[in-house]
């Protein structure tokens, strides 16, 4: 039996204050210490409910005293001994006071000097009561697209007094919790977004969220810790809020893929976009193409989510989203933006050799180029005949005419090109074939 009894007294809170020990209710007491500097106060307990509640102090002075006050410490009352039971071991006597009232200042008073104040509450008396939390449906739609005001409604005056009589509040700590998508990304994957443990008032802005949803508070931190589930929940608040993002990849010859991410450079420019949004919120996108030289009329527009479009002059460019939330309540947009280079061509190497062991040397290409949206270069024997001709800027001749090598010697070519700024290359020049054997 008393091993049972020792196992069952581990179950309630025994906290120490300096030499007081506070133990009871159902769970470990609740030590709260937030601004009490300057009060008297040592410590704030809050145990939930008083059954079996007690407070212990051990002294080893000759004369020790018990008091309680209300509103401070001139209201003292003197705790008559019959409320307090004791213990001895050594030269220490251990007082244990029972029968303790809600909301009172208690404190020992050692050879006639009172020593640091405990605070008791009984918080099963003092619970939280949160009346409602609504998103502020009053305001305007626009500011809706930005913000959003939760109203808060709840009753939860917790105060204690100071020795001076001072009257000061307890900060209770509340959670708002709710289901949104993650904005960060274009995934926008399934989220619980959480505020808090902090003191709230009669309002909290938040961003909107993304997606439809319902708005929890609960706490405060003394029902946390004590197991109570204290909360409320709004009606259902439908989404208007939109999030949108780009995802750009140009077409490229070079990149092992095909595609690359860095967008630009030389024209023509091929480029894929592709647009993400909260949906089903996000209801209609719309994607405006500039050139930053006229940001008031865009080249092109579309309302397609994923659009591709190839860049063919020179310039900077804007490429502008817009998403629009279901009813037009709201929009949102995001841009990216990149330069397509000047063109520029330079002329041919004078000679290559078809049987050279370096790639770039066995096949006859024209030089750096950029932006170069027509080409042709055709290739001509000595006596005028043309053997060869390409229309793709990085490709070449092979040396060969009709599947076989020409003879060694000279040749002649002829490029003409139109650059993305319309610029015009008409060149000619001649060509040495080499062999080594």
């Amino acid at each position: 039996m008393k091993y049972l009894l020792a196992n069952l007294l581990l179950l309630f809170a025994i906290t120490s204050s300096a030499q007081y020990i506070v133990s009871g209710g159902t769970a470990p007491p609740y030590e709260y210490t937030d601004g009490l500097g300057g009060t008297g106060i040592e410590k704030i307990y809050l145990l939930n409910t008083f059954s079996g509640a007690s407070i212990s102090y051990t002294s080893d002075a000759a004369v020790v005293r018990f008091y309680k006050y209300t509103h401070s410490i001139d209201d003292k009352v003197l705790i008559p001994y019959s409320e307090i039971s004791t213990s001895n071991s050594g030269n220490k006597t251990t007082y244990t006071i029972t029968n303790l009232q809600d909301s009172r200042g208690y404190f020992a008073e050692i050879n006639g000097k009172a020593n640091p104040v405990i605070w008791i509450i009984d918080y099963s008396q003092h619970l939280p009561v949160l009346n409602s939390i609504e998103p502020d449906r009053s305001a305007e739609i626009e500011d809706q697209c930005t913000s959003l005001k939760l109203l808060i409604e709840k009753s939860d005056d917790l105060h204690y007094y100071t020795t001076t009589g001072g009257k000061y509040s307890i900060i209770r700590k509340y959670v708002i919790e709710y289901p949104d998508l993650d904005r960060s990304n274009k995934e926008f994957t399934p989220m619980v977004e959480e505020i808090g443990p902090i003191d709230f008032g009669t309002y909290r802005t938040i961003d909107p969220p993304l997606t439809d949803t319902k708005f929890k508070i609960s706490g405060d931190q003394f029902a946390k810790h004590f197991g109570l589930n204290i909360y409320k929940e709004s009606t259902a608040y439908i989404a208007i809020a939109t999030k949108a993002f780009i995802v750009a990849e140009q077409v490229s010859a070079t990149a092992p893929s095909g595609i690359t991410t860095e967008l630009g450079g030389s024209a023509p420019a091929e480029i894929n976009f592709f647009g993400y949004a909260n949906e089903p919120t996000a209801h209609f996108y719309t994607w405006f193409i500039y050139n930053t030289s006229d940001l008031q009329n865009p080249i092109v527009r579309y309302t397609d989510r994923n659009i591709r479009y190839t860049f063919n002059e020179s310039g900077n460019y804007k490429v502008v989203l817009e998403s629009v939330s279901r009813g037009s309540s709201c929009l949102t947009s995001t841009s990216v933006e990149f330069s397509i280079s000047t063109s520029s061509l330079e002329i041919p190497p004078n000679y290559f050799s078809p049987d050279a062991n370096s790639e770039t040397a066995k096949v006859f290409r024209i030089g750096e180029y950029k932006s170069l949206i027509k080409f042709k270069c055709s290739i001509f024997n000595r006596w005028g005949n043309k053997i060869y001709e390409w229309t793709d800027p990085s490709k070449g001749w092979d040396g060969k005419y009709k599947g076989k090598y020409v003879n060694t010697g000279v040749y002649f070519w002829v490029i003409d090109a139109l650059g993305s700024d319309n610029e015009r290359y008409q060149k000619a020049g001649d060509v040495n074939v080499i062999r080594k054997k």
